[in-house]
């Protein structure tokens, strides 16, 4: 019984298929396909049928470079806290972007000690950078308040002259200053 699909010219799926089948052309496809195969990785096809060279351009890499990004960021952030260190009541930001600035150098330290990141010096100038930066935020803020402490009575002083010389009376001086 022949269903719609059967061929009768067809041979059986467990046949090996008959040389006669192909002609000429089809085994020297075959032998020009079989020099473009080695080791089941296709090889550049040449023009004349000829096996081609591997291609044997440029050397093989590692994988991208180790990350230097965490170090870079503590370097940044630990030289702009030393800069910002020096001025008076805002170097407060300064040791804001320090703290950040340790941390960082601290994590990029670990990663290179693992050998995932590099940029170990920059990493560890810049964490001590930021150490720095806190150590002289605090000096300086520390210099200022005992100034400002020793000289208080004698900046008092001049206020009230300069009060007394504008017109005030001495009621109105008292409240301005916040001595009533």
């Amino acid at each position: 019984m022949s269903t719609p699909h059967d061929d009768s010219n067809a041979p059986h799926r467990d046949e090996p298929p008959h040389p006669d089948r192909h002609d000429t052309e089809h085994h020297d496809a075959d032998r020009r396909d079989a020099g473009r195969y080695d080791a089941g990785h296709q090889q550049p096809y040449a023009a004349q049928g000829a096996p081609a060279a591997p291609y044997a351009g440029g050397t093989p890499t590692q994988g991208p470079a180790p990350s230097r990004g965490l170090a870079i960021a503590a370097l940044v952030l630990g030289i702009l806290a030393v800069l910002g260190s020096w001025i008076p009541v805002l170097n407060i930001g300064a040791i804001v972007l320090a703290i950040i600035g340790i941390v960082l150098g601290i994590m990029a330290l670990v990663q290179a000690k693992r050998g995932t990141a590099a940029g170990r010096g920059m990493a560890l100038f810049g964490t001590v950078l930021s150490v720095v930066a806190i150590i002289l935020a605090i000096v300086v803020n520390v210099f200022l308040v005992s100034t400002l402490e020793e000289q208080a009575p004698a900046i008092q002083q001049e206020l009230e002259r300069q009060l007394e010389e504008q017109g005030y009376s001495d009621e109105e001086i008292e409240e301005l200053l916040g001595n009533g």
